[in-house]
């Protein structure tokens, strides 16, 4: 691995980096902010829960480096949007995220644009769909350090590797199993961006992109309504899915890194198959059926340091340590974390290309051909209540097929609507 960039270059330099904007921007939105919170050497840190040990080396490196202290705190980062919002000034100055919640802090004034030497670090070092997370409008907002995307297990008693590349495969020689009655919007939705639709346009940054009302949607309806026939097809709920897969009730199930364990306690380590998913045969088409891609990143929040340049550069400093080549293959390896690295480099060594789990996300994550990066939009709050509702009832029964194209169209201009 090579030296991290980090180590070539002066903290005190990294100052001069900062946008202009960037600066204006801190300075009105923290203009009642005390003198004393901008003479502080001290930098708060929120990282993901559980992870604070892993992160101790890196953190002591850059305390080193900088002369500040940090103050490193585990924080749920699927709130970090709300704990961050609720009071910029006494929340933290770097914070981990997942990057759905970006447009939301953008568009809040929390965050603001990377400096532009950062941005061309993160272009060149990950992978584009990383990078795709952490811009919005085409600005880079935070710096990934991880990947996520559901990949498909399987029993590798039950099926084979040839088995598993196409749907039709697993259900006609096993089964397949989905929560579909009370729908996990998050898992099946790409369906519909499977067949060629789109959710808040072609880059998930347009308020009224979503094209899902028209025979390709339909089709995708079409295709939930009769998994109920099909006997392939198995039910599931949250709560036993991973019991049914250790029964044999299910031979497959989609599901992503975080249950990865689960998946090897229920099956046994040797018989655990992970794969890409499976090629998929909708309204006629064969189809690869996509995944939404979620990115982990780090952001600086500027409001606590007022006006202080020296500690807002320090915060962009120890935000770019923290996602590094070295932190995220450290974060990889390190026990009980298992990231997927986003880092190009990272992801190109032997510890990551011989993991098989690894390299089933980053064939997931590796184009739009495979996944489609979930929109940070603030209408993907609408979008999971109404999709899952919609999905639902389609799987139930609820609605009949004459009304799916109206359902549908309806859903369109619902999101669009939507604040």
């Amino acid at each position: 691995m090579k030296n991290n960039t980090w180590k070539k270059m002066v903290l005190a330099g990294a100052g001069l980096t900062l946008a202009g904007s960037a600066l204006v921007a801190c300075s009105n939105n923290s203009s009642t902010k005390s003198s004393s919170a901008s003479d502080s050497k001290t930098i708060k840190l929120w990282v993901p829960t559980g992870a604070k040990k892993s992160y101790t080396a890196i953190v002591k490196d850059f305390e080193k480096e900088s002369g500040y202290t940090v103050k490193m705190v585990e924080s749920n980062d699927s709130k970090a949007q709300e704990n961050v919002k609720k009071d910029p000034q006494k929340a933290a100055d770097v914070f981990s995220l997942p990057h759905d919640q970006l447009g939301q802090l953008v568009e809040s004034g929390v965050i603001q644009e990377v400096p532009e030497d950062y941005a061309k670090e993160i272009a060149t070092n990950d992978t584009d769909q990383a990078v795709a997370g952490a811009k919005y409008n085409g600005k880079t907002y935070a710096f990934p350090f991880g990947i996520e995307s559901q990949v498909l297990f399987y029993n590798k008693s039950i099926l084979s590797a040839d088995d598993v590349a196409n749907y039709e495969t697993i259900t006609s020689k096993a089964t397949f199993g989905a929560t579909f009655k009370a729908m996990n919007a998050y898992a099946t939705a790409p369906l519909f961006m499977s067949v060629g639709d789109t959710l808040f346009g072609e880059n998930g940054e347009t308020v009224d992109g979503t094209n899902w009302g028209n025979d390709a949607g339909v089709s995708v309806l079409q295709w939930i309504a009769d998994q109920k026939s099909n006997k392939g097809f198995v039910n599931l709920t949250a709560e036993n899915a991973m019991s049914k897969f250790g029964d044999g009730s299910v031979a497959s199930l989609e599901s992503g890194p975080w249950d990865l364990k689960a998946a090897q306690d229920a099956v046994g380590k040797d018989n655990l198959g992970i794969a890409v998913y499976p090629k998929i045969s909708i309204g006629g088409n064969e189809v690869q059926q996509k995944a939404f891609l979620g990115v982990k990143l780090f952001a600086v929040n500027q409001a606590p340091a007022g006006s202080d340049t020296k500690r807002i550069a320090a915060s962009y400093k120890l935000a770019s340590m923290l996602t590094s080549a070295e932190s995220q293959e450290n974060q990889f390896t390190y026990e009980g974390r298992n990231i997927i690295p986003a880092n190009k480099e990272v992801q190109s060594s032997d510890k990551v290309q011989s993991d098989e789990l690894a390299q089933a996300v980053i064939k997931m994550a590796s184009s739009s051909g495979y996944t489609v990066v979930t929109p940070k939009l603030s209408q993907m709050t609408t979008f999971w209540t109404e999709s899952a509702a919609l999905l639902s009832d389609v799987y139930n029964g609820k609605i009949q097929s004459g009304d799916y194209l109206a359902k549908l169209q309806q859903f369109d201009k619902d999101l669009a609507n939507a604040k």
